[in-house]
């Protein structure tokens, strides 16, 4: 299988080294504005280099396309997939506009295009532990709490609102997923933001903070906070770093760290850790190809109409915290 991989960034890499493992995958062009950073990603792998995505999908006969951009750049690139390839994996958020998103997803319908959302979370052991527990009678997900307290990553476009959204949409969107996955379809969130205390970072436009209440059509309540002030991160702070407590009547799951290494506690005494992934970029993109060469969606757990019900849900988070001003939010999709 011929693939090719635009965008060059830190998670192109996770990924081209799980491609490097999948018998049958080959990557053989890679497409990036930074063309010295393509060149680094395509030497060891014998890749050609494209500056234009479009030249790329012009000129390669490809199965399949990796669009690992930022929110802000999606939208033509995955119209043009539609055309050329059969199968087409996109790094979340697939956008910071629904706009676009419905746009694009009626390019895929029409293409019959295969596609797969970068919520790689959904295929870890433990996220399919939650979502096997919650399953059972009587048993299903009733509130969760996810916080996501780190360090400003470091690219322009991030700390830039019009192009990633903000922390709530472009990282902790992970959070709402898992949630929506395991628990349901958020239906109305209300939110507050804060801002100004990131006096030393220039062209900083996102929210220093944020807290999201959410409340599922099943009932089920959760609350998410976020946070990219902290000087180090605060990764072993309570509250700091990345977790996620989920719960029902039975069962408690914590999960823990950008892993999310999980464990189940069942009463008051026990405890089941859960296996961790080894690598969970190979077991996503695996199903993705696996996919892609029997023509069936069936082994992908994130849709692009999945990845637009999260975006939905995060944008009105957004919308709630700015122009709300904390007032709840129907989620529009």
């Amino acid at each position: 299988m011929k693939i090719g991989v635009i965008g060059t960034g830190w998670v192109a890499g996770l990924h081209l080294d799980a491609l490097r493992q999948i018998e049958d995958a080959e990557v053989v062009a890679i497409a990036g504005r930074n063309e010295t950073r393509a060149k680094e990603l395509a030497l060891p792998i014998g890749a050609k280099t494209y500056s234009e995505p479009l030249s790329m999908l012009r000129s390669e006969s490809l199965d399949a396309v990796f669009i690992l951009l930022p929110p802000h750049l999606h939208g033509d690139l995955e119209r043009a997939c539609s055309e050329h390839v059969k199968g087409v994996l996109i790094e979340k958020p697939i956008s910071q506009s629904l706009e676009t998103a419905h746009a694009v997803n009626e390019s895929f319908k029409k293409a019959g295009t295969i596609v797969s959302v970068g919520y790689m979370n959904r295929y870890r052991l433990s996220v399919q532990k939650i979502r096997e527990l919650f399953s059972q009678p009587e048993n299903e997900g009733i509130l969760a709490h996810g916080w996501w307290t780190t360090q400003m990553p470091p690219p322009l476009w991030w700390r830039t609102f019009d192009h990633s959204g903000g922390q709530f949409v472009e990282q902790c969107t992970h959070l709402v997923d898992i949630c929506r996955y395991t628990m349901g379809d958020i239906e109305e969130v209300s939110a507050y933001s804060t801002c100004g205390y990131m006096k030393e970072v220039s062209d900083f436009s996102v929210d220093d903070a944020m807290v999201v209440n959410a409340r599922f059509a099943s009932g089920a309540l959760a609350t998410f906070s976020t946070g990219c002030f902290p000087l180090g991160g605060h990764p072993e702070s309570p509250g700091g770093g990345i977790g996620l407590n989920l719960s029902s009547r039975n069962h408690r799951i914590t999960l823990s760290g950008w892993n999310f290494e999980g464990t189940v506690h069942s009463g008051e005494e026990t405890r089941e850790p859960i296996p961790v992934d080894e690598n969970i970029f190979y077991v996503q993109n695996k199903a993705f190809l696996e996919a892609v060469a029997q023509g069936s969606t069936s082994g992908i757990h994130s849709s692009y109409e999945d990845g637009m019900k999260t975006l939905a849900t995060t944008l009105a988070a957004n919308e709630s915290a700015r122009n709300q001003n904390g007032s709840p939010v129907r989620v529009a999709f």
